[in-house]
This record gives structure tokens, sequence and C-alpha cells, in this order.
């Protein structure tokens, strides 16, 4: 069975959420690894992964707007496929 256009930026979606989820747990254990190792942790330690987030976010966004267009986009293959199929002639009956 063949893949679709949605299927694969499904598949590609998904790659890239468990990327995002990776990144937030590195972020975490380093920041756990540290403070364990006697390392003051400030606030801001961890957030330069903010600005990889934040792209990485906006690929997802991205993904998900072309998942909805490739939707859009075969809905109106289908009607247009639809309309092009010919009609049954009717048989009418001489009275």
């Amino acid at each position: 069975m063949t893949r679709t256009h949605v299927e694969r930026l499904g598949e590609f979606r998904e790659i890239l959420v468990a990327t995002r989820r990776e990144g937030v747990r590195n972020v975490h254990h380093t920041r756990d690894a540290m403070r364990a190792s006697g390392f003051q942790i400030g606030d801001s330690e961890g957030s330069s992964y903010g600005a990889q987030l934040k792209a990485l976010q906006e690929e997802i966004e991205a993904v998900d707007r072309a998942i909805e267009d490739e939707k859009r986009l075969a809905l109106a293959l289908e009607g247009r496929t639809q309309s092009r199929r010919p009609t049954k002639p009717r048989i009418v009956r001489a009275t």
C-alpha cells in the first residue's frame, strides 16, 4: 500500500515531536546532573535550548498546516473526480 502525502507528513511530524521531547528531556537531565554535582543552577540554565525549541515548534506548526492543506487538496480532487464520472443515461419509456 502506498502512503499518502498526509501519512508521510504525519510521520515527519512524529519525528519532529520526538526531537522536541528529547531536547526538553536533555535540558532537564543536564540541569539535574549539574545540580547533583554541586553547581549553582540559575533560572536561565538551559534557556539556550529555547531558541532551538522555538524553531522546532515553528516547523511542527508548518507541518500541521501542510497536513491540513493536503487534506483540502485531496477533498477538492475527490470532488472533481466525482463530478467527472459519467452518469448513466435514463431510459424513458414511450407512452
